[in-house]
């Protein structure tokens, strides 16, 4: 079976909103890549498409959209039996971004992860639900990161559809489980703390095959 969708972030990162409490991880999964099933690791690339719809709600309840107009993420999908989480993503790249001060730049923090919530996937085309998890980013205005700059923190849901190879984030009703942390400046419209939605559509390719759970 293809990768089920899963959140994350890109990533973070990418997908379908789940309601499971807490994120808690579904079962372990058999995740084989190009058919094959055996223990290991493989590469992935991820790249957007459309639009990165980013935007926090301030502590006045309006909404901060800061949007951008591409990612592209790379890290390592794993094989074999038992698995979950599935995948990492390593690094990100952002462009297009915009924050209040002007034009942003990104910086991926640490290693994210692709955690699936769904139960066991039996053979076939589906879309599994999941998280990015151990989300982190710096943001901050390109020209003077003085005029705007904070860290994005936290994890994301979504979904991986088997079918299209496509890992789809939808991180939506502001529920804290994206926040803003160390905001400076940002023309006083951004807060610690703000909740944070996210929403983008990435396609996976690993130059092992298709990915699949079961």
């Amino acid at each position: 079976m293809k990768l089920r969708t899963l959140a994350a972030g890109a990533a973070v990162a990418a997908v379908v909103t789940v309601s499971s409490p807490a994120f808690a991880a579904g079962p372990p999964y058999t995740v084989s890549v190009g058919g094959s099933s055996a223990a290991g690791t493989h590469a992935i690339s991820a790249t957007s498409t459309g639009t990165v719809t980013f935007n926090a709600r301030n502590t006045s309840g309006t909404i901060i959209n800061m949007n951008c107009s591409s990612v592209t993420g790379s890290g390592t999908v794993t094989s074999g039996t038992g698995v979950n989480p599935v995948a990492t993503i390593a690094t990100t790249t952002w462009t297009g971004c915009t924050i209040p001060g002007g034009a942003a730049t990104v910086t991926h923090n640490g290693t994210w992860n692709i955690t699936g919530t769904g139960t066991n996937a039996t053979t076939g085309n589906e879309t599994i639900a999941g998280y990015v998890g151990g989300a982190n980013a710096s943001v901050r205005t390109t020209s003077n990161p003085n005029i705007c700059r904070f860290t994005v923190t936290g994890q994301a849901n979504g979904s991986f559809n088997e079918a299209t190879q496509q890992l789809n984030i939808s991180q939506t009703g502001y529920s804290s489980n994206l926040t803003l942390s160390n905001v400076v400046g940002c023309l006083g419209q951004l807060q610690n703390g703000n909740p944070a939605n996210m929403v983008a559509n990435l396609n996976v390719a690993s130059p092992d095959g298709a990915i699949n759970l079961s």
